[in-house]
């Protein structure tokens, strides 16, 4: 109920009291009647006058009843609208070298301990990330992380390998095993089909594999610094991504296995 409303409510109860029993009030009785009749002490006054004039035993009880709610959100939103610009403004730091590893190439623990390896040989912060699932949700993070220029780096299973090339997601290494001082590089090299994005492919034809056949993958059986890992997977062929802005440091983790 407003100021206004019980202000004009007192006066029309002070003037049927007036009126009907005016005879039979005390002094006492009108007093109460006209402090009820008056306007109230603090109105038209905003909430935070009034909250400066009360005594300290009320502004308590009359901050949580006023202002609790409002300044909290206030403090989540410019929390929140922090959060965001610090991380727009710094994000997290890219990796050197990020390695997707899809459908058991490897397992987490030859994961883990060649990443350790590599950071300690390298000097520099790598990911070998074995989270890649075909039969899940495998496919989806990698085109994710693809899209978003994240992964330097694919290995997986030779029949996966040669499914990934055609769809694009792997760089021709003509240029860069060509331009390697390791000569085991030119007899692990495997030649995959890659993306076709012809002009003459309609709506409906996906380009996939039919690509010309280019130097996609190279063959990790050849390769010591992985073959002596236990359980990885031999058979299993390993590339650079597409759109990586890593490519010697991706190099480098390459020659490094075929030492």
């Amino acid at each position: 109920m407003t100021h206004c409303t019980q202000h004009t409510i007192a006066l029309a109860l002070k003037g049927v009291i007036d009126m009907a029993l005016d005879t039979h009030l005390t002094e006492e009785q009108r007093e109460a009647i006209n402090t009820l009749a008056s306007t109230p002490a603090y109105a038209n006054e905003s909430k935070l006058s009034i909250f400066r004039q009360l005594p300290w035993n009320k502004k308590l009880e009359y901050f949580r009843e006023h202002f609790l709610v409002p300044v909290t959100a206030a403090a989540i939103i410019i929390a929140l609208t922090t959060f965001l610009v610090v991380r727009f403004v710094s994000p997290d730091t890219r990796p050197a070298l990020y390695a997707a590893v899809v459908d058991d190439a490897l397992t987490t623990t030859g994961a883990t301990n060649l990443q350790n390896e590599l950071e300690e040989k390298f000097g520099v912060n790598v990911i070998i990330d074995d989270y890649f699932d075909m039969n899940k949700d495998g496919l989806t993070k990698l085109q994710t992380m693809l899209s978003n220029k994240q992964i330097d780096v694919i290995i997986a299973p030779h029949k996966v390998f040669k499914q990934l090339a055609g769809y694009g997601y792997l760089t021709n290494l003509e240029s860069t095993v060509s331009k390697s001082d390791n000569t085991k590089l030119d007899s692990a090299t495997v030649q995959l089909k890659g993306f076709s994005d012809a002009d003459d492919d309609g709506l409906d034809s996906s380009g996939t594999g039919k690509g010309a056949a280019k130097s996609y993958g190279l063959k990790l059986s050849d390769a010591a610094g992985w073959t002596s890992i236990a359980d990885s997977d031999h058979d299993a062929l390993i590339g650079i991504a597409t759109g990586t802005k890593n490519t010697s440091t991706a190099q480098r983790f390459i020659d490094w296995l075929y030492r």
